[in-house]
C-alpha cells in the first residue's frame, strides 16, 4: 500500500491524530496567556472586526472579478453580484466540506448552469480561475519565503537551511508554471505518465483528464488573451494579498509595527498549513496553530497577540459563513422564481 492510498483509506483517523496534537499545542500557548493583557487587546476588537470584514470583503471583490474575466462572453447571462454571490457560497463549502475544492467548484458549476451560462465554458472558467489562483499562490509563496530567508539569516542555527529551502520552493514554482503554460501540455503528460507508474495508483483517469484540460486552458488564455491572463493573475494575486492585509489590520491596531511584507509571509505560511490539513473540516486548530507559528516566525510572540488574530480570522469567516447562508436562499429563490 503507498503513502497516498494510506492518508486516503485512514483519513479520518490521521486527522483525529492531527487534531488531537494540534489541540494540545494549543492548549499550551493558551496556558501561558496573560489576561490582564488580554482584556486591554479585547477592548480594541470591536473596530477591528468591522476593519477586516472590509479587507476580507475587498479580497472576494477582487477574486470575483478575476473568475468574470475568465467567464469571458458568458457573463452577458448573468450579473457580477450574482457571481460573487454564487462563487462565495462555493468557496465557504470548500472550507468545511471534507471534500474541498470538488464540492465548492462543484456547488459554483451547478448554479451558474442554472443560469444558463454554456457548460464547456461554465467549467472551463471554474477551472481557470482556480488554477490562477493557485498560481498566484504560489508566486507569492516564493517571495514570501525568500523574505524571511534574507531577514533571518544569520538570526539562528537553521538560518543555513533557510536559502536551500528557498531555492527548493523557487524551483518548483517555475517548474509548475512552465509546465502549466507550455503549450506541450507537459503537466498533463506528467500526470500521465506518473498515473502509469507504481506507486501512483491514487491519480485516476480523470484526475489525468483534469490536468490536461487545466494545462490546456492555461497555455491557451496565457497565449492568446494575455491581457485578460495579467488582469486575471493579478486580481487573483490581490485576493492573497488582502487576506495578509487582515493580519497587518490587527497587528497595526495591537501596536504591534509590522511591515506589510511580514503580514504577506504570515498570510502565506498560513495557506501553506491550511493546505497541509484541508482533510480537517474548517482546518480548525490547523489555522490556529498555522497563525502561532507564523507571528512566531516574524519575531511576534505574545500569546495574547496570537489569539486576539486568531479570534478575529474566525469571526470575519464566521460573519461570511452566514452571509453565504443569506446568498444561498436569494439565489435559489431567483432561480425558482426564473423556472416558474
Amino acid at each position: 500500500m503507498n503513502v497516498f492510498n494510506f492518508i486516503k483509506k485512514n483519513r479520518k483517523f490521521l486527522a483525529a491524530i492531527l487534531l488531537t496534537v494540534v489541540f494540545i499545542l494549543i492548549g499550551k500557548f493558551v496556558s501561558t496567556i496573560d489576561f490582564v493583557t488580554l482584556k486591554m487587546y479585547l477592548r480594541e476588537m470591536p473596530a477591528m472586526i468591522g476593519a477586516v470584514i472590509l479587507a476580507s470583503a475587498l479580497a472576494y471583490i477582487s477574486s470575483t472579478f478575476a473568475w468574470w474575466i475568465c467567464l469571458g462572453k458568458e457573463t452577458k447571462k448573468t450579473s457580477y453580484m450574482e457571481l460573487f454571490a454564487i462563487k462565495h457560497m462555493g468557496e465557504m463549502l470548500t472550507i468545511f466540506n471534507p471534500t474541498g475544492i470538488i464540492a465548492g467548484d462543484g456547488l459554483k458549476a451547478a448554479y451558474i448552469f442554472q443560469k444558463g451560462i454554456d457548460k464547456k465554458e461554465g467549467l472551463s472558467s471554474i477551472l481557470l480561475s482556480r488554477a490562477l489562483l493557485i498560481l498566484s499562490g504560489i508566486f507569492l509563496l516564493v517571495i514570501s519565503t525568500a523574505y524571511i530567508a534574507i531577514d533571518k539569516i544569520g538570526h539562528d542555527q537553521v538560518s543555513a537551511y533557510i536559502p536551500a529551502g528557498v531555492m527548493v520552493i523557487g524551483l518548483i514554482a517555475v517548474l509548475l508554471s512552465v509546465l502549466g503554460l507550455h503549450p506541450n501540455l507537459y503537466l498533463g503528460k506528467i500526470v500521465e505518465k506518473l498515473k502509469l507508474k507504481k506507486g501512483f495508483s491514487f491519480i485516476t483517469d480523470k484526475s489525468a483528464a483534469s490536468a490536461y484540460e487545466v494545462n490546456r486552458l492555461l497555455s491557451h488564455f496565457f497565449r492568446y488573451k494575455r491581457g485578460r491572463f495579467a488582469a486575471a493573475f493579478l486580481l487573483s494575486a490581490a485576493q492573497w494579498l488582502l487576506g495578509a492585509l487582515e493580519f497587518y489590520i490587527v497587528l497595526h491596531m495591537l501596536g504591534i509595527p509590522v511591515a506589510f511584507a511580514d503580514a504577506v509571509a504570515i498570510e502565506m505560511g498560513v495557506i501553506f498549513f491550511k493546505t497541509i490539513g484541508a482533510v480537517v473540516p474548517g482546518q480548525i486548530g490547523i489555522e490556529e496553530y498555522g497563525n502561532k507559528v507564523m507571528l512566531d516566525t516574524i519575531g511576534v510572540t505574545g500569546n495574547e497577540i496570537w489569539l486576539v488574530v486568531t479570534l478575529m480570522r474566525r469571526a470575519r469567516q464566521l460573519f461570511w459563513l452566514g452571509m453565504a447562508g443569506i446568498f444561498a436562499l436569494v439565489v435559489s429563490k431567483k432561480i425558482r422564481n426564473k423556472m416558474v
